[in-house]
């Protein structure tokens, strides 16, 4: 009979031994969720692994935004041998989940990024697999599949640029000067952008971010690198070399010159981007919040001295070139274009003088031609890692950057006569840069995750 209760006793303390190591299991299971304030994808699973910790007590979830835990963050990297660097980056036991989208079910591994393609489905499976149990999302799981809204209690603030643009029926007789259209233009665009703003306002997060995340990503790069063309001071250095060109009476120099300067122009601002591109990377990893506000508000005041321009021209600081820049520029134009009409003329020296001009002219203008680069750099870093996406992607940037100076240039050469930019002209320049830049800069400092694309 002893024997007997002794046998019982241990089998019922190996029971109990199996349910302690099992309970055990589910409690041990611990996530690190790494992320960059600046990364729009990071935002994207921020919402789903608050949910997962808030609804799930057995779950341990490590948060570490990785300019602030960059040790730990390098640590990890490094103990699992990964040199991909890219974020979000989530650790469930052994796997680790690379980027993040909402939709996706198959698991699939990525050699190049060194990780599972991270999707909510997997990463899910892989907690619940590493716990032993099912994992609860909460009220998460209804708010990701937020519909479109309606109505006009959201929709209103579209209603804003259509009554201010109706108002011009009635302003129209008042419009008799320059300043007075240019004053109702700055207001048009004004209310654009404050419809746009009071809109992302009022429409749900999870909808918003999904919109934008099936945009693609190639449009957005042609956009802001169009954008970054209509160039004033590219434009103004272009213009007075091609007029100069027509006296000459060739057209095959104004060809030769001009595709020199715009090719230069491009090989520059290559040079430049990816300088900013690399830079940018390193820093962003540390510091990415605080140099996302800095660029937001450096990018936001450098289009309000733009609009500002557009009201008050040559009044004030101006990001432009000054009249004695200008007048610098057309002296060594000049001296290029001297001489090539005559006999013997050596065009050679002619395209040496160009490409020295492009760079010069270049270096004079990078203090504006920083500003929508670095828009481009913060979405391109949150999304590539490595020398020949930041490369490709740049190449991409600097061509579609070219096409308003080429477009001048094929125009001078149909035309093949003097012109000159109006100021008129330069005004609505100014403006367009402009709210390009205090949108961007107004992203940059509320709603940096919305810089993300498809």
């Amino acid at each position: 009979m002893r024997g007997i209760m002794q046998s019982v006793l241990i089998a019922l303390m190996v029971v109990l031994a199996g349910f302690g190591h099992a309970a055990g299991d589910r409690q041990g299971g611990e996530v690190y969720f790494f992320y960059s304030s600046n990364c729009p994808h990071c935002h994207r699973q921020m919402g789903l692994m608050q949910a997962i910790a808030a609804n799930n007590p057995e779950v341990t979830i490590h948060f570490h935004e990785i300019s602030k835990s960059f040790a730990l963050w390098r640590s990890f990297l490094e103990d699992r041998s990964i040199d991909y660097g890219g974020v979000p980056r989530t650790f469930v036991g052994e796997t680790t989940f690379i980027g993040y989208a909402e939709t996706g079910v198959a698991l699939t591994y990525s050699e190049p990024l060194q990780g599972y393609l991270g999707n909510r489905v997997q990463i899910v499976k892989a907690i619940e697999k590493a716990l032993g149990q099912p994992v609860s999302l909460g009220s998460y799981a209804e708010a990701a599949e937020t519909p479109l809204p309606r109505g006009l209690k959201i929709w209103w603030p579209l209603l804003l640029p259509v009554l201010y643009a109706a108002s011009f029926v009635v302003v129209r007789s008042r419009l008799v000067s320059g300043e007075r259209k240019r004053l109702w233009l700055g207001g048009l665009i004004a209310s654009l952008i404050v419809s746009f703003f009071l809109l992302l306002a009022l429409l749900p997060e999870p909808f918003i971010q999904s919109v934008v995340q099936g945009l693609p990503y190639p449009l957005f790069v042609f956009t802001i690198a169009l954008a970054d063309g209509f160039n004033p001071c590219a434009f103004t250095v272009l213009v007075i070399l091609l007029s100069l060109l027509t006296y000459t009476k060739s057209r095959r120099d104004m060809v030769l010159l001009g595709t020199t300067f715009i090719a230069t122009s491009a090989v520059m601002y290559f040079v430049f981007i990816m300088i900013l591109v690399l830079l940018g990377g390193f820093f962003l990893d540390r510091y990415g919040r605080v140099i996302m506000l800095l660029l937001g508000t450096a990018i936001t005041g450098a289009g309000l001295l733009n609009i500002k321009d557009f009201f008050f021209l040559k009044k004030g600081f101006s990001l432009g070139l000054s009249e004695e820049q200008q007048l610098r520029f057309s002296k060594k134009a000049s001296r290029i274009v001297k001489g090539l009409g005559r006999p013997g003329a050596r065009l050679g020296l002619a395209v040496g003088g160009t490409i020295m001009l492009g760079i010069f002219v270049n270096l004079v203008e990078l203090g504006c031609t920083a500003i929508l680069p670095a828009v481009y750099l913060t979405t391109l870093v949150s999304r590539y890692d490595g020398l020949a996406a930041y490369s490709g992607w740049t190449a991409f940037y600097c061509l579609v950057y070219i096409l308003p100076l080429l477009a001048i240039l094929l125009n001078f050469v149909y035309v093949f006569k003097s012109v000159r930019l109006t100021e008129n002209q330069g005004r609505l320049l100014k403006l367009t840069a402009g709210a390009f830049m205090l949108f961007f800069g107004l992203l940059m400092i509320f709603k940096p995750e919305l810089l993300a694309f498809g």
